[in-house]
């Protein structure tokens, strides 16, 4: 394929990481161009979206009647096809404006266990939202490769992909996945947890904002104590409540359990061999969630195992597809995964 002809296919490709709590477009040549929450704003009487991304996600929580927002996407499931189509378009019109004469191929990810009618739902949502055709790659695929992890060699790596709505995981070796799952407890079960925890413990209501800054503000390494408002539950006066991190962290400790069960699980299914090379190379993270230092500390140490975070973590999965889509190896991996 000549230069010419290669770009004129490139121009034409969009990854499209539409995840729960964000979406991100990849372009050849750019790398993320566009990062923004998953969140569609609706006027209820017209029946029309008037608000994406950071505009939509500023008037959670204070909507008045007649309006709402949505977050259309839920563990790699489209939950409302029409705000998922429209957030899709949103998001491909704005990487690549006044370029839609020629409709793009857009590359998407799904969790390693999505099925039928949920794989269906995601492709129809970016076909009508302006694409030509669709590239579905399981996401802790795409997540290593925009990792820049070696899955081509034939020592074992481990990727866990760490979402808000899912965490993906997989192992792979000889350019294939060995084994791989996905598990519904990632960084929103997370924020539940301690939204939970503080209604329970301090009688103080927190939005899904509040629980999810509150979170990330403990993780920091120098936390000591973090300030979040929130509300009174008896009489709904507002407040600003003070926790030590480490009230934070005992909080979410079961959840971290159910995904440590889960990495390890994985584990015990992979060829001994296998589970030795993971045991010197170590395991990656990537996701929004490889950021919470705090996090990552707590899977190395219940693991057991070496754990870093990928350089950009939150962007692997975006370059992944891109990286796969316009490579003939790439091609290679997609056919030869098999759902596990």
């Amino acid at each position: 394929m000549s230069n010419a002809v290669s770009r004129a296919v490139a121009d034409r490709l969009i990854a499209l990481d539409l995840g729960t709590s964000r979406v991100r477009v990849w372009r050849p040549r750019q790398g993320v161009v566009f990062d923004e929450p998953s969140v569609v704003a609706y006027d209820l009487n017209r029946g029309v979206a008037f608000a994406f991304g950071e505009n939509a996600q500023k008037m959670t929580g204070r909507t008045p009647p007649g309006m709402d927002t949505v977050s259309p996407i839920h563990a790699g499931a489209v939950t409302d096809f029409e705000a998922a189509r429209v957030l899709a378009r949103h998001a491909m019109d704005t990487a690549r404006p006044g370029r839609f004469a020629l409709r793009p191929t857009v590359a998407t990810a799904v969790p390693v266990e999505s099925r039928g009618i949920h794989l269906k739902a995601l492709d129809q949502a970016v076909l009508q939202a302006g694409a030509a055709r669709t590239v579905t790659v399981p996401a802790p695929l795409a997540a290593a490769v925009g990792a820049g992890v070696e899955i081509d060699r034939e020592s074992g790596s481990m990727v866990v992909d760490l979402g808000a709505g899912t965490v993906d995981m997989a192992v792979f070796a000889f350019g294939r996945i060995v084994s791989a799952t996905s598990l519904g407890v990632a960084g929103l079960a997370l924020d539940r947890a301690l939204a939970g925890w503080a209604r329970r413990q301090h009688r103080i209501d927190l939005g899904p904002v509040a629980a999810e800054q509150l979170r990330i503000a403990a993780g920091h390494p120098e936390a000591e104590s973090v300030e979040v408002k929130g509300r009174r539950t008896e009489y709904g006066t507002p407040v600003v409540a003070r926790f030590t991190a480490a009230e934070v962290h005992d909080a979410v400790l079961p959840v971290v359990e159910a995904m440590v069960q889960g990495m390890g699980s994985l584990l015990t299914r992979c060829p001994t061999e296998l589970s030795a090379d993971i045991t010197d190379h170590g395991v990656v993270l990537t996701g929004g969630g490889a950021r919470d230092v705090w996090l990552c500390h707590q899977l190395e140490c219940r693991l057991g195992l070496p754990v870093r975070a990928a350089e950009n973590p939150e962007n692997c999965t975006a370059q992944g597809l891109g990286l796969l889509a316009t490579s003939t190896r790439g091609t290679a991996h997609v056919e030869a995964f098999s759902p596990v």
